[in-house]
C-alpha cells in the first residue's frame, strides 16, 4: 500500500477517461452543453434501505432522479433549478432534474447514488430510451491497491468492497432538455398483413 502512496489521505485529481469529449455535439438539441467531473455520492436521505417513491421521501426531494450542479455551471449552461437536463457520455445518458446549489463545486454535477429508475423517468434525447441511473455514465476500473490479496479485509472479491473514485469518477455533457418526452405513446405494431 506505500508502495502505491496509500498511506495516508491524499488528493487525486480526477481521471479523465475521454468518455465526454466524443459526444460533444453528436446530436445537438439547440442548448449549450459543458462538460462536467461526474461524481456519485451516497444518497442524501437513505442508502439501500429507503424506498424513494413513497410519498414521505417524493415530498423531501423533486418527486424522481436529480442531479445536483453549481450556479456557475448552471448559468453557463442556460439551466435553471427544477429544469429537466441530460447528462451523458459513450458509457450512456441521464435524464433528470437539475438542482442548482451555491454548495456545488464548480466544475463538477452529482448524482446521489442509488436513485431509483422508477418513478418521473423520462426518455434521453440522446438514447430514445428511458433516462438511466447513476451507473450509466460510469464504468467500473480496476485500483491496483484493490487486487492485492491475503490481507483479512484487503482480500480481492469480485464484487468491490467499496465506492472509489476509480469507479465513480468520470466526465459527462451536461445540458438542458429541449423536449421532454415520458414515452408514453403505444408502440407501433406491425402485423402479418403489413407491408411497410
Amino acid at each position: 500500500m506505500r508502495e502505491f502512496g496509500e498511506s495516508f489521505v491524499s488528493y487525486r485529481p480526477p481521471v479523465d477517461l475521454k468518455a465526454a469529449s466524443p459526444m460533444h455535439g453528436r446530436k445537438p438539441n439547440g442548448h449549450t452543453e459543458i462538460a462536467l467531473n461526474f461524481i456519485t455520492p451516497h444518497q442524501k436521505w437513505g442508502i439501500h434501505s429507503t424506498y424513494a417513491d413513497n410519498l414521505l421521501m417524493l415530498t423531501l426531494n423533486r418527486g424522481g432522479p436529480v442531479i445536483w450542479l453549481s450556479e456557475g455551471d448552471a448559468k453557463r449552461a442556460g439551466i435553471e433549478d427544477n429544469d429537466w437536463v441530460e447528462l451523458f457520455n459513450i458509457n450512456g445518458a441521464i435524464a433528470a432534474r437539475a438542482v442548482v446549489s451555491q454548495r456545488v463545486n464548480p466544475g463538477m454535477v452529482m448524482m446521489y447514488h442509488a436513485q431509483e429508475k422508477i418513478v418521473n423517468v423520462p426518455g434521453s434525447e440522446i438514447t430514445g430510451t428511458r433516462g438511466g441511473i447513476h451507473n450509466s455514465v460510469t464504468r467500473i476500473v480496476l485500483k491496483p491497491t484493490h487486487m492485492i490479496g491475503g490481507y483479512a479485509q484487503l482480500s480481492y472479491g469480485f464484487n468491490y468492497y467499496g465506492t472509489i473514485g476509480t469507479n465513480r469518477d468520470e466526465f459527462v455533457v451536461v445540458r438542458k432538455m429541449a423536449k421532454v418526452d415520458w414515452l408514453d405513446d403505444e408502440p407501433v405494431i406491425a402485423t402479418h398483413g403489413d407491408r411497410t
